[in-house]
């Protein structure tokens, strides 16, 4: 008896756990449920866990609240059997309950008497409704159909179907804008060895950007130069040599006995030779960082020759 005695207690505790799952799920819709759970709080409270009817009383007004005052209609026999466990609850030592659960049916009684008020105006023979001005809730208010469980709304609201929405089309990446020195070497009205000068341009120039930007000179004039070069003497020459004549650009002379592909390949060389010249700038400025280090490192540890007579020695 004294094992049975202490037993009772921790499940007692499990049983308000299932008590609790009951009556807050869809179970609690069951009166079968909601009958079973309570009468095993009541066998344990006999056996000896009396306190458990004090939380299992607070479920029950929690469960009251949370649905007699909806559609109570639907759920009228879950809810008789949770009020017959009360009942019994007070019995075995909860006869506080009494209180809020009194109060708590005066405000069921009420809001049932407006709904029942509610329901029997819109029933009313001939009466044809007239969609008024402005409802509570369009006014920002609560419907207190919704809240004290009218069950029906007295008005059906008509929405405008909004219109569809426009679906955006694929975005279309933007194409990469085409590299002149490509084209420039794929066209036929340039001669062979300008094409050939183009293609060492394009080398020469992009190295020497390379090579500034690695020896931190952006900015400086070298840089400047370099892409003045790519980007705007290259272009004018080649520019200004197709807008001639075709027939003419090759064989007339325009200067000095020199035709427009003289011209062309002159200005292209004299580019070249810039670009050269900057090229081996930047050996000489990346040179002399390599023979700083150079002497540090044979002041710090001494030449190879040194180090071979040391070891002699």
């Amino acid at each position: 008896m004294e094992a049975v005695a202490w037993i009772v207690h921790p499940a007692a505790g499990l049983a308000l756990g299932l008590f609790a799952s009951v009556l807050f799920s869809k179970r609690g819709r069951q009166w079968e449920a909601v009958a079973f759970a309570s009468a095993l709080l009541l066998l344990l409270a006999v056996l000896g866990a009396d306190w458990d009817v004090h939380p299992a009383a607070g479920m029950l007004l929690g469960y009251f609240g949370s649905t007699a005052f909806g559609h109570w209609q639907k759920r009228w026999p879950a809810l008789l059997a949770a009020l017959v466990a009360s009942g019994f609850f007070m019995l075995v030592g909860a006869d506080w309950m009494i209180f809020p659960l009194a109060v708590m049916g005066l405000i069921w009684l009420f809001t049932a008497a407006f709904s029942f008020v509610g329901r029997s105006d819109k029933t009313q023979v001939g009466a044809a409704p007239k969609a008024p001005a402005e409802l509570p809730e369009q006014a920002g208010g609560f419907s207190l159909g919704s809240w004290f469980g009218a069950g029906e709304k007295h008005w059906e609201l008509v929405t405008a179907t909004p219109a569809p929405a426009r679906v955006p089309g694929p975005k279309v990446a933007p194409q990469p804008a085409a590299d002149p020195y490509t084209e420039w070497m794929r066209d036929s009205r340039l001669p062979g060895e300008a094409r050939a000068q183009l293609v060492a341009l394009n080398l020469r120039t992009k190295e020497a950007l390379t090579h500034l930007h690695g020896l931190d000179q952006q900015g400086s004039e070298a840089e400047y130069l370099a892409r003045a070069i790519r980007e705007e003497y290259v272009p004018t020459a080649v520019s200004a040599y197709l807008k001639l004549p075709r027939t003419r650009a090759d064989t007339a002379p325009i200067e000095g006995g020199k035709t427009g592909r003289d011209l062309l390949r002159e200005q292209l060389d004299l580019l070249l030779e810039a670009v050269q010249d900057i090229l081996d700038a930047t050996l000489q400025a990346g040179g002399r960082e390599l023979l700083t280090h150079q002497r540090f490192l044979e002041d710090r540890f001494g030449t190879a020759a040194e180090k071979a007579d040391d070891l002699k020695v």
